[in-house]
């Protein structure tokens, strides 16, 4: 997850900063969730799974998570800054109109998603089996980028004529067509289907 935590520490005493140490390990149980759940999906996977894939003991998971739902919803929220972060810088000129921004935007998520297929079908697939908190995060992401398409139906001729629910309904069609993507594993050519 961060392109400067190493992907396994040295062994044995060295003089490593303990934040470095446990920053370090957190990112790579979150990765680790994500290629888990990418194998064997969320229900399927155990706590066993994500350390050994991590190189981390199992206290070593129990200090930094409760439990594994928490850790599949830090890794979650983590992917999805990281998301909303490329969306943005891919909108960010005033001189854009809706239209244009929609379509950067759109391209900008596909592109991101076909690059981090484990996150991919955890974010978009595992959401639902991985209970209530999980499910409420994935529909807060689902309001939010429905919020981003519609604020720009203001601007639009005729907006009277268009219904609120529209962006709504635009964003829900469009993850179900990235979900179906990614369960039938063409999670790469997701940027094929946009505009």
């Amino acid at each position: 997850m961060s392109e400067i935590t190493p992907s396994r520490l040295p062994s044995g005493r060295h003089n490593l900063p303990r934040e470095f140490v446990v920053t370090s390990q957190r990112d790579r149980l979150l990765d680790s969730m994500a290629q888990a759940c990418a194998e064997k999906r969320y229900a399927e996977v155990s706590v066993a799974d994500i350390v050994s894939r991590a190189r981390v003991s199992r206290s070593t998971f129990y200090e930094i998570f409760p439990d594994k739902e928490a850790c599949f919803l830090a890794a979650y929220d983590a992917i999805l800054g990281r998301f909303v972060t490329e969306v943005i810088k891919a909108c960010d000129d005033p001189n854009l109109t809706w239209p244009e921004m929609i379509e950067l935007g759109i391209e900008a998520s596909l592109r991101f998603l076909a690059a981090e297929p484990a996150f991919a079908r955890m974010c978009i697939v595992d959401m639902f089996s991985a209970g209530p908190a999980a499910l409420e995060r994935y529909l807060s992401a689902v309001r939010m980028i429905s919020a981003f398409v519609d604020s720009g139906r203001t601007m639009m001729p005729g907006r009277e004529e268009v219904p609120e629910s529209i962006a709504s309904m635009v964003v829900g069609g469009a993850a179900v067509v990235i979900r179906a993507e990614i369960v039938d594993e063409r999670t790469e050519m997701l940027p094929e289907v946009g505009p």
